[in-house]
C-alpha cells in the first residue's frame, strides 16, 4: 500500500479470539502510518501543545489527527473493496465502530483495539501509557484495522513481553495523573493501567516515551546524513 502512504501492513490471525472480540471473523488487516520526527519534536517542544491546538482551533492541521483520519478512510475503503469482491469484511474505523455499536462511548473502549491486533502481529507491547509501544517506532504510529473472512496469509505471535521495565517516564509526565504505572500483562486490565476518564490526550506520554525518543533521534540523524527514506 505504498501508493496510499501506508508504512505498516500486517495480515493477522484472530480466529482464536472470543466472538465478542473478533465478531466471527478469522483474519484482520492492520494498517499503520508513522508520525514524522518533525511533528514529534514539535509536540515535545511545545508546552500544552494539544490545549494550544484546541484554543486556536487548528486540529484540522494536526498531523496525528490527519493520519488518524487517513487510516480510518483506508479501513473503510478496504472493507468496501473486500465486500465488493464477495468477501465478508468489517471496518474498524472510528465512524464505523461507533455507528454499529462496537464502541462503548461511556467506557471509551472497543472489544478489539487496533493495538491488540498489533500485538498479535508481533509489533510490540502495551506500555504503561496504555499505548502500543514498538521497539522500532515507539508509539509514533497511527493505526486502523479491518476484520475479514477473506483468505489471507496471516501471522500470529504470542504477546510480546513488556519492554517498559522500571521506566516511569510516561507516568511522570502525565499532569492529570491518569497513568498508574502498572506494567501490562495478559491478566492486566486497561483500568489497572490508566484512568481514561482523567486522560486529556495531551500526547506527552507518546512523545516522551524513551522508545519514541529513540525513533525520533534515529530518524533525525538519518535525515541529517542524507537518508530521508530510511525507516
Amino acid at each position: 500500500m505504498d501508493d496510499k502512504g501506508v508504512d505498516i501492513v500486517r495480515f493477522v490471525d484472530i480466529s482464536h479470539l472470543p466472538l465478542k472480540q473478533n465478531r466471527g471473523y478469522k483474519e484482520a488487516i492492520l494498517m499503520g502510518i508513522l508520525l514524522s520526527p518533525n511533528y514529534l519534536f514539535k509536540v515535545s517542544n511545545t508546552p500544552d501543545y494539544v490545549e494550544k491546538m484546541k484554543r486556536e482551533r487548528t486540529s484540522s492541521e494536526d498531523e496525528f489527527n490527519i493520519k488518524e483520519q487517513k487510516t480510518d478512510q483506508l479501513a473503510d475503503y478496504i472493507a468496501d473493496y473486500l465486500v465488493s469482491e464477495g468477501y465478508s469484511a468489517y471496518s474498524q474505523s472510528e465512524r464505523n465502530i461507533e455507528s454499529t455499536g462496537f464502541y462503548d462511548s461511556k467506557g471509551k473502549i472497543t472489544p478489539l483495539p487496533h493495538k491488540t491486533i498489533a500485538g498479535l502481529a508481533g509489533l510490540g507491547w502495551i506500555g504503561k501509557s496504555n499505548l502500543l509501544v514498538t521497539p522500532k517506532y515507539g508509539s509514533a504510529i497511527s493505526m486502523s484495522s479491518v476484520l475479514t473472512g477473506a483468505p489471507l496469509e496471516t501471522i500470529l505471535f504470542s504477546p510480546t513481553t513488556s519492554g517498559c521495565g522500571d521506566c516511569s517516564i510516561c507516568k511522570d509526565v502525565c499532569q492529570v495523573q491518569a497513568i498508574k504505572g502498572k506494567p501490562w500483562g495478559a491478566a492486566v486490565s486497561r483500568d489497572e493501567i490508566i484512568d481514561v476518564a482523567l486522560c486529556n490526550t495531551c500526547l506527552k506520554c507518546m512523545v516522551f516515551c524513551p522508545w519514541t525518543q529513540q525513533y525520533m533521534k534515529k530518524q533525525n540523524q538519518e535525515l541529517t546524513n542524507g537518508f530521508p527514506n530510511a525507516i
